[in-house]
């Protein structure tokens, strides 16, 4: 065996191979061994928001921990995520096309993108890919939710603890922070915000300075520009280069310092199965960066921490119920929630006086709170359009409770989750976005952006899918996954479909919460 083959069959062995890297070439990749054994202790599927707390956590408590992540680690390939007016390889999973909500008219090579998208009938719902899973795409809105509903959407949990110790520790953790007002004020890339403000006032509505977990001080600079630019670069639901505290930056480094940690990317787990001494063996393809499958591996390992999110962890559990029998309880599926997220605009907004602004920041700072009104209760993303001219529109995520919620199942024929969801799950999300545009376009001028969505409404467009294993319903109080011994589930999947506001910060919570416990319980022991 000459040395280059050494290599390749010590790094394969160990499960660490890299092919996201240049320097190993396809045609070397297809004649690598397909059946690969590994035992690990324990193994953490994804990198998300609670996969990521639980790895820092175990890390800390001396725990050796696998996490498999079916994305790319980014920050180790080199590759550069790419902005929304010239999308690169960070756009889209395997896509032929770009998959974001608007302009998709993007040609693209297929590749092992930041972004995905799960295609339902009635809505769409879209997903982080890679190391640090939601982090790398979202807008970073670090908002805690009110805790009267935080009261009503977890009645057993100690809610002074988790505003009193919990969320603080997680705006620590995450790096949280907030604008200067003077900077909003003065930097034309905030002109949206500022008209959004000043419009929602007139219309008689209350709005929100809006912290993030993207570093102000760096956006001031690249502002003068005297660092490159990201936020100020369309840089955002493509992942981020510079500004943004993205998890890879934040709990996964933490976690990767201590050197208990080992983080395999392009690892896409199939399946689960339950061995008789109560461990557990993973299915696993690993892949190259144009989805090519260069290694079978069954991972073995004696804990399970599904960290895959909210739809990643309900495929791995459903289809594992379905193809191999997998003790479940019956709750597994239920409570399935889109947060209550309705996207909305309004067009011809101040066209005569500039309108929203040619440039915008795509890092959100602002929001219409119109919680506490009874018969219309929301809060309200002012959100960035960043397409480089001024479309005079502007544009609504709005975020609503939600008081009918789906479930979901498993087709085993198309290999893919089924979503019981349709418009009878959403009109009150739209009672409430007529409400909200009506008002403002009569106290402001303007229409209903028809331009942006189907008679104005974005019913089918969820960032924030929540629910199918809820805490101490699907799981203990903890998280322990009911029927098993040792498997356990961290991720926004916990929360019963709706928390009122942006959910990271949440999700982050309840993992802290989580996993400190179980930890004191001697669960990975």
């Amino acid at each position: 065996m000459d040395r280059t083959k050494k290599i390749f069959s010590h790094i394969i062995t160990s499960g660490s191979l890299y092919f996201s890297k240049s320097k190993f070439p396809h045609s070397e990749a297809g004649q690598l061994p397909k059946q690969i054994e590994i035992n690990r202790p324990i193994i953490i599927i994804g990198s998300g928001y609670g996969a990521a707390v639980a790895a820092l956590r175990l890390c800390e408590a001396g725990k050796k921990v696998v996490i498999l992540e079916m994305g790319i680690n980014w920050k180790e390939s080199g590759i550069p995520y790419s902005g929304l007016l010239k999308p690169g390889r960070s756009a889209a999973w395997l896509k032929r096309k770009t998959i974001a909500p608007f302009m998709n008219i993007f040609p693209l090579k297929p590749f092992t993108g930041a972004l995905d998208k799960f295609n339902f009938k009635n809505i769409d719902v879209w997903v982080g890919r890679g190391v640090g899973g939601g982090s790398i795409v979202n807008g970073g809105m670090a908002v805690v939710p009110k805790e009267s509903y935080f009261k009503e959407v977890f009645p057993k949990l100690d809610a002074e603890k988790f505003y009193n110790f919990y969320f603080p520790l997680v705006n620590k953790e995450l790096k949280v922070n907030g604008i200067e007002e003077q900077f909003v004020k003065d930097c034309p890339y905030y002109k949206f915000t500022r008209v959004g403000e000043a419009e929602a006032h007139k219309a008689g509505f209350k709005t929100v300075r809006v912290p993030n977990v993207y570093d102000f001080k760096y956006m001031e600079r690249e502002y003068k520009k005297e660092v490159p630019r990201s936020a100020l670069n369309t840089e955002v639901i493509y992942g981020n280069n510079h500004g943004k505290n993205s998890l890879d930056k934040t709990y996964l480094a933490k976690a990767l310092a201590t050197g208990n940690l080992e983080i395999l990317d392009l690892h896409c787990v199939d399946m689960i199965t339950g061995n008789e001494d109560k461990s557990y063996c993973l299915k696993v393809r690993q892949i190259d960066t144009s989805g090519k499958t260069v290694a079978d591996k069954t991972f073995r390992c004696d804990k399970l921490v599904l960290g895959a999110g909210t739809m990643g962890t309900l495929k791995l559990l459903l289809s594992a119920q379905d193809k191999n029998n997998f003790p479940l309880d019956n709750t597994v599926g239920k409570n399935w929630g889109n947060n209550g997220n309705f996207m909305t605009g309004r067009n011809w907004v101040r066209p005569l006086s500039g309108g929203t602004g040619a440039l915008q920041s795509t890092i959100p700072v602002g929001g219409v709170d119109n919680w506490e009104d009874s018969e219309h209760s929301f809060f309200t993303e002012i959100a960035p359009l960043p397409m480089g001219v001024d479309v005079a529109t502007a544009l609504y995520l709005m975020i609503n409770r939600v008081d009918k919620k789906g479930s979901v199942t498993y087709d085993k024929v198309q290999n893919r989750l089924v979503l019981d969801w349709n418009e009878s799950h959403t009109v009150r999300m739209k009672a409430n976005a007529d409400y909200f545009v009506r008002k403002m376009n009569r106290a402001n001028g303007g229409t209903r952006s028809h331009l942006l969505f189907k008679n104005g409404f974005g019913a089918n467009i969820c960032y924030h899918p929540l629910g199918g294993c809820v805490l101490g319903e699907s799981t203990n109080v903890y998280g322990k996954l009911k029927e098993h011994d040792n498997l356990y589930v961290i991720d926004g999947s916990l929360i019963p479909g709706t928390i009122g506001v942006n959910p990271f910060m949440t999700i982050t919570a309840i993992a802290e919460y989580c996993i400190e416990n179980l930890i004191a319980q001697g669960e990975f022991e």
